[in-house]
């Protein structure tokens, strides 16, 4: 009987190596990376191809398993953190206003109207929890498709900046509709405190790490330890944001934001390349991994439609007036819209927190995950046609 551990350990090491060579077919064929990465993870997940290949061999070699998971967190957080870590505070600073108001517009617009347009089908509180869905962007996939095109510029400092400030709103926006969702009565002072409590403890955490991090690099951690150390400080600010209820993908960018502000930053992002070589495609062959198509009821396929066309036109009407004041350029704006498209691991996270909650059953927790996938997918595969636009 094969151990745990080294069956988790081999299924991983071949999704890495299908991720890699599927890549490379979508690469040739002018698609991003990651779209051959969550095509992969839905091929051999165990609802399809990797389910027949356990039942051939009588092992269960392919499943979404707790180890896949922690590789998958690890993947996530290594991603955005050298993100945050190639961009440093100046990128945030050029986009400023308008790439906030970006994030705050481009998430609430999704979440208002297609609350309203949901509610014929499910109800209210399913409605307030997918509309929660649909406002998030996913700064994971938007920095993968960043780094494989390597872009530069304003239309990329305003969709790291906004992606990252995206994930404060729509936390706060998931809180509310959670509250609203659990709580018979709800007043306007608790969604005042709630906004208030997460917007004060971002910018707070934020300033602070950028004001400190970058001094324990310069004057405490020598050259030798600084990868080690980094470690350290990602998950040591992911553990202190994660008790306040931050997502970890948000304190990863901070960190990596704060580190690319040290004079060893050149030295932590050739250690983070190396990583990301090999584990960087994990969190999405794990993400295509949990989708059951299977299952996907007929009603469960038309809804699916139905609210990724939402995600997509609401999203593109929030980000876009925003992204043309950063670019002034119609073309410009338009790209980066559709590079906030993906809802990616947002989207399954507050799919995950909405079946945890019983809020919404498993019909709509499919058609959250078949919306995530088809926005990143989407996404991915017109941002790789017309990224050259983004200045």
């Amino acid at each position: 009987m094969l151990s745990e551990v080294i069956l988790a350990l081999l299924e991983i090491s071949l999704l890495v190596l299908f991720a890699a060579l599927m890549g490379s077919v979508a690469i040739r064929f002018k698609f991003p990376k990651v779209v051959g990465d969550l095509l992969i993870g839905i091929i051999l997940s165990p609802f399809l191809i990797g389910g027949f290949i356990n039942k051939i061999i009588d092992v269960n070699l392919f499943s979404i398993n707790n180890y896949l998971l922690l590789f998958s967190e690890f993947s996530v957080i290594l991603l955005i953190y050298s993100i945050g870590l190639e961009s440093g505070v100046s990128a945030l600073r050029s986009s400023g206003i308008s790439g906030i108001m970006g994030a705050i517009f481009g998430a609430t617009i999704p979440f208002i109207f297609g609350a309203i347009l949901i509610r014929f089908f499910v109800s209210f509180s399913a409605a307030l929890i997918i509309g929660s869905a649909l406002g998030a962007t996913s700064l994971a996939v938007a920095s993968s498709l960043i780094k494989e095109t390597n872009l530069k510029g304003n239309g990329v400092n305003f969709i790291l900046t906004a992606g990252s400030f995206d994930d404060v709103v729509s936390l706060i926006i998931l809180s509310v509709a959670i509250a609203m969702s659990t709580l018979k009565t709800i007043s306007y002072a608790d969604i005042l405190r709630t906004i208030f409590f997460y917007g004060i403890a971002w910018f707070i955490i934020f300033a602070t790490s950028v004001f400190i991090i970058p001094k324990i690099f310069n004057n405490i951690i020598k050259e030798k330890y600084v990868f080690e150390g980094s470690l350290v400080i990602i998950f040591a600010l992911t553990a202190i944001m994660t008790t306040l209820g931050f997502s970890p993908i948000i304190a990863a960018y901070i960190a990596g934001v704060a580190m690319a502000e040290s004079n060893k930053a050149a030295k932590l992002r050739e250690n983070t390349n190396a990583l990301l070589a090999l584990f960087g495609s994990i969190f999405f062959v794990t993400m295509g991994a949990q989708v059951n198509l299977i299952k996907l009821s007929y009603f469960g396929l038309i809804f699916s439609l139905f609210i990724t066309a939402i995600a997509i036109i609401f999203k593109i009407l929030g980000i876009y007036p925003f992204s043309y004041l950063a670019t002034r350029s119609h073309k410009s704006s338009l790209a980066i819209s559709i590079g906030m498209i993906p809802r990616g691991e947002i989207g399954l996270a507050v799919a995950n927190i909405g079946l945890t909650y019983s809020i919404i059953n498993d019909v709509e927790f499919s058609s959250i995950v078949i919306m995530s996938l088809l926005t990143t997918i989407l996404g991915a595969l017109i941002f790789g046609k017309i990224y050259h636009y983004i200045k």
